[in-house]
């Protein structure tokens, strides 16, 4: 009695796990077309805006500015890392001086 009902819960599981899995794979083709939107969208406005605009001038300023983005995030982390390691290193000393 007990393995059917472990069994009537395994299948309950896999079915379930199946069903995960194809919420995630819509959800990804959802983002996907959401992002195909705002990607139209946003080249709409800069060419409204700017008429004389490529597309690939704006998209090459688009990469331009991620990858600014992207070094400023580096550059935090470093900066945090090494002040995090600073004060660890501080407080080894005062231990050591202690």
């Amino acid at each position: 009695m007990a393995k059917k009902d472990l069994n009537k819960i395994d299948l309950a599981l896999e079915e379930a796990k199946k069903k995960v899995a194809s919420l995630e794979n819509e959800r990804k083709l959802a983002e996907e077309n959401l992002q195909k939107t705002i990607g139209k969208l946003y080249v709409q406005i800069q060419l409204k805006k700017d008429k004389t605009l490529s597309y690939e001038t704006i998209q090459k300023t688009l990469k331009t500015e991620l990858t600014e983005l992207k070094n400023a995030e580096k550059e935090k982390r470093l900066a945090e890392k090494k002040e995090q390691n600073e004060s660890h290193q501080m407080v080894k000393t005062d231990n050591f001086l202690s």
